[in-house]
């Protein structure tokens, strides 16, 4: 396919255009609309709103880890680290 620069106007191609009004008339609107959720859509929005009401820090583990690492006893697992970060990134 060669172009020669010569292209049309988009009028030219595709005529005029024509403005349509879609404006609506809402005193005639019928206000009976609804929706229907199926039940895993409620148990969805059930579980999200319980998954929000969960802390954002879990204070627990956080002191756990604290007093492991005041008394010597937290270790580390290289391998296993590297394992996970390998596995995040595949």
């Amino acid at each position: 396919m060669k172009i020669n620069g010569s292209v049309p106007p988009a009028k030219q191609l595709y005529g005029t255009v024509k403005k349509v009004d879609k404006t609506v008339d809402t005193s005639t609107a019928n206000s009976t609309d609804s929706v229907n959720l199926s039940s895993n859509a409620r148990s969805i929005e059930e579980m999200t709103r319980a998954i929000a009401q969960l802390p954002d820090v879990r204070n627990d583990k956080i002191n756990d880890v604290k007093k492991s690492i005041s008394d010597g006893t937290y270790t580390i697992n290289p391998g296993e680290i590297a394992g996970k970060m390998i596995n995040e990134i595949a």
